[in-house]
């Protein structure tokens, strides 16, 4: 069986920038080690784009794509704290005690 890292839920609008284009898309889930969009069109398994919050972008790879969502694959494994770069969370309340692990993310079960 394969570990698969863990995943946090998110409503963030991040943008994903591919060739010219970029498109504000909204983060399904994130982990340190890949993402799930919503909202970008479909795009080729193997593409290369950034997944953008602010200044901050992390390299991608898509994995799968279809018309409502595409998985990305980070090309590094974000740190903890580029997952809170693009969590949009710095400096922020990170949600309610005890379920919320202090990184403003949910953890999906």
């Amino acid at each position: 069986m394969r570990y698969r890292q863990h995943r946090y839920v998110s409503d963030r609008m991040v943008r994903v920038s591919f060739g010219a284009e970029t498109e504000t898309v909204r983060l399904s889930n994130i982990s340190t080690t890949g993402a799930r969009v919503s909202g970008l069109r479909p795009l080729e398994p193997g593409q290369r784009v950034n997944l953008c919050q602010r200044h901050f972008q992390v390299p991608a790879k898509v994995v799968w794509s279809n018309s409502q969502q595409t998985g990305l694959v980070f090309l590094e494994a974000l740190s903890p704290a580029g997952l809170q770069e693009i969590s949009g969370t710095l400096g922020q309340s990170s949600g309610p005690s005890g379920g919320w692990h202090g990184h403003g993310f949910r953890e999906l079960r």
